[in-house]
């Protein structure tokens, strides 16, 4: 940005509720709430940016899959599934375990 493209200021009013929101939303992306705003007035829609933990435990469940197929194997990774999706989606109703596949 040059000296002609000095940033301008844009100010809006929210009400408390909202604020807490908006607040909340850009955090879960990552964003701090400006750049938030920002994205979302220019149509853009920032993504959720998942937590550390949730990759350290998709590198558990990659390690798994090089182990031959067996019953613990088999639980260890459901167990590492679960995990992931409750950082993903914390106090939703999950789909895990899947179905019986009748293996």
């Amino acid at each position: 940005m040059n000296k002609k493209d000095k940033p301008d200021r844009l100010y809006l009013r929210v009400s408390n509720r909202d604020k807490g929101r908006i607040t909340a939303l850009a955090k879960g992306c990552g964003l701090s709430t400006a750049e938030y705003i920002r994205q979302r007035a220019l149509g853009y829609e920032p993504g959720v940016a998942l937590p550390d933990a949730f990759f350290a435990l998709f590198e558990k469940l990659d390690a798994l899959t090089e182990k031959p197929f067996s019953p613990e194997v088999n639980a260890a990774a459901l167990a590492l599934m679960s995990d992931m999706e409750h950082l993903i989606a914390p106090g939703k109703e999950n789909a895990w375990p899947p179905p019986d596949s009748g293996r």
